[in-house]
């Protein structure tokens, strides 16, 4: 949702808070609510022409049945996009300068517990990819650290505001530069 919230954003110039319930609801996947698959929330998101606000289709936590609602196109996008990275930390840097970018990550205990500053993943994160969190820009920290800053949705309890910078040019970053998906602008 981040991303398709930050490409409506640079589109539009609306900054609108989508409602992630009606993809939970309406994608009609099952597994929605253990991780579900973020290539079929973003064709959902363009198919539907258009998601709710937050505020006309609010978040409860709990996959529920699809309400019908009509296509709100001030949120429309168009149809999404997946790259295979094969780590290659360029590719995804020239992706996140135009737009939000989401991409799968290893969210390890280590991950999980991330409180601030740049983090380090062990050597073997980024084997087994089982969250995705949304890349919105990069960096580098005071002493030259280059870090991916991403976006995650576990809440603004998590990290650094619900935000955590991964590091980046160096490995150890959980897998970060594997597989991005993509919202595109809608072109009708």
């Amino acid at each position: 949702m981040a991303a398709t919230e930050g490409l409506v954003q640079i589109a539009t110039g609306n900054l609108i808070s989508m409602s992630e319930q009606q993809v939970l609801d309406c994608t009609g996947d099952t597994s929605t609510c253990k991780g579900g698959s973020v290539i079929a929330a973003l064709r959902y998101v363009a198919a539907s022409g258009g998601l709710q606000p937050e505020a006309a289709y609010a978040y409860t936590g709990q996959q529920g049945a699809c309400r019908s609602v009509m296509p709100n196109s001030a949120a429309s996008v168009g149809a999404p996009r997946w790259v295979g990275l094969n780590g290659d930390e360029d590719a995804l840097r020239e992706l996140a300068a135009s737009q939000p970018v989401a991409v799968g990550v290893e969210a390890d205990p280590d991950f999980q517990h991330y409180k601030s500053g740049v983090f380090i993943g062990s050597s073997s994160c980024g084997q087994n990819l089982n969250h995705a969190v949304t890349v919105v820009g990069y960096g580098a920290d005071g002493g030259g650290q280059e870090y991916w800053l991403v976006k995650n949705q576990w809440g603004t309890g998590w990290g650094e505001g619900g935000y955590m910078r991964l590091t980046r040019g160096n490995g150890g970053n959980c897998g970060m530069a594997t597989v991005a998906y993509y919202p595109t602008v809608d072109s009708s």
